[in-house]
């Protein structure tokens, strides 16, 4: 493997592109439904980008600290990543998350004003995350889940519309913490040989599903109580139930009731997520081709 290679799967390219486009997805929710979902972003494109690429830089740093401090548990649990295998250093890894972490906060300076405390914020509990509550249990889980949806408020904030998004972001919120959950019964082997205070090693497999699948539950009721309270549209609730809603009811109850499929859960639930963010900005269009009368 050259040494480009190995850095690029040090990143996470794939993890980075969904971080950029939540920001986006966050920038084209935030405008009321029946506005065309691009409407108003000739001035603020620039900044979104802006914003986009320093959070995907944020969590690409954040990845390289996480295998530099995770090496030994990576040589159980990951041995093909670029460190365990020998491709990249240590050192290699703490430099290219200074590097990036360097490149995100110039971001900050081309993207929307929130940036100034969003971007150094996630730097910091990324790296807080990775050196001490990455296996302290559910602290690491909600950190993680709290990064994930800041990048929809993030994108909401160049588009001016943050309160649109809020509810949106809390259950995007819920789905990464189920996630997460499942993450640490994935990685159960290697994190209780190397003595990390994950979920699952304190409580065990089982009653960790439990708690990952009930959490995937809790969507449900959430989206609920948001539609009944009026902080989301009709179609925005429906676009949601049937996108993402639903699909973590069947995902929640087969996490709950298989052992050992908690790797292809959480991959998933992380689907789960941006088919839902997808489907929702698809019926936001709909919705607007259909007051503007483009569907007759």
């Amino acid at each position: 493997m050259t040494k480009f290679r190995a850095f690029v799967e040090l990143a996470r390219p794939t993890n980075m592109l969904l971080v950029f486009a939540a920001v986006v997805f966050g920038a084209a929710l935030a405008l009321p439904p029946g506005s065309c979902p691009m409407s108003g972003w000739g001035e603020a494109l620039g900044p979104l980008i802006a914003a986009a690429f320093a959070l995907s830089l944020v969590a690409a740093g954040g990845y390289a600290l996480n295998d530099r401090m995770d090496l030994a548990i990576d040589r159980i649990n990951r041995p093909e990543r670029p460190l365990p295998a020998g491709h990249l250093s240590p050192r290699a890894a703490v430099v290219f998350c200074v590097c990036a972490w360097a490149a995100a906060v110039g971001l900050t300076f081309f993207g929307p004003p929130s940036g100034y405390f969003i971007v150094p914020f996630c730097i910091l509990l990324s790296a807080v995350y990775a050196m001490r509550l990455k296996h302290t249990g559910l602290a690491g889980n909600l950190a993680v889940a709290l990064m994930t949806s800041l990048a929809l408020a993030y994108g909401a904030t160049a588009a001016g519309g943050l309160g649109r998004v809020l509810p949106l972001a809390a259950l995007a919120f819920l789905v990464n913490l189920s996630r997460e959950i499942f993450k640490d019964v994935e990685d159960l082997p290697g994190d209780a040989e190397a003595g990390a205070r994950t979920l699952a090693v304190r409580l065990g497999e089982g009653p960790t599903r439990l708690i990952g699948a009930s959490v995937a539950f809790a969507v449900t009721p959430a989206l609920t109580l948001f539609y009944f309270f009026d902080r989301l549209a009709w179609v925005d609730v429906l676009a949601v139930a049937l996108g993402m809603a639903l699909p973590l009811l069947v995902i929640g109850a087969h996490g709950l009731t298989r052992a050992g499929k908690a790797g292809k859960v959480q991959r998933w639930l992380k689907a789960s997520m941006f088919c839902g963010l997808a489907t929702l900005l698809l019926g936001r269009t709909i919705y607007w081709l259909a007051v503007s009368g483009f569907l007759g």
